[in-house]
């Protein structure tokens, strides 16, 4: 009879938990009337031990160039569309809808849209 071959048990570094937490401190201007707030941006994922070294080498990247914020919004939103929680309509499909639902309140025809 054939052996079958086991599939190996799970090392516990064949995934790595990557958490990125930012939190931007400045002095505020005195002379603002309205200083904006300071944003806290954070990301959190389990990979792969090679995708959680090649996360880190960008990580490392963008310090380097500095663009640290800029790269944790870009993971945030691609995150989201990843996720498919991203806008569903354009802009253009917002005012077009918003623009058909104001015409049929004021029981108005679309004739110069």
């Amino acid at each position: 009879m054939a052996e079958r071959k086991q599939r190996p048990a799970p090392h516990p570094d064949d995934l790595m938990a990557v958490t990125v937490a930012l939190d931007f401190r400045a002095k505020l201007n005195p002379e603002a009337d309205d200083p904006p707030p300071f944003d806290s941006v954070g990301w959190q994922s389990t990979l792969k031990a090679s995708d959680a070294a090649d996360y880190l080498e960008s990580l490392a990247r963008a310090i380097r160039e500095r663009r640290l914020y800029g790269h944790m919004v870009q993971q945030g939103a691609e995150a989201a569309v990843g996720a498919g929680e991203w806008i569903e309509m354009t802009s253009q499909e917002i005012i077009v809808e918003a623009q058909e639902k104001l015409m049929q309140k004021s029981g108005q025809k679309d004739t110069d849209i």
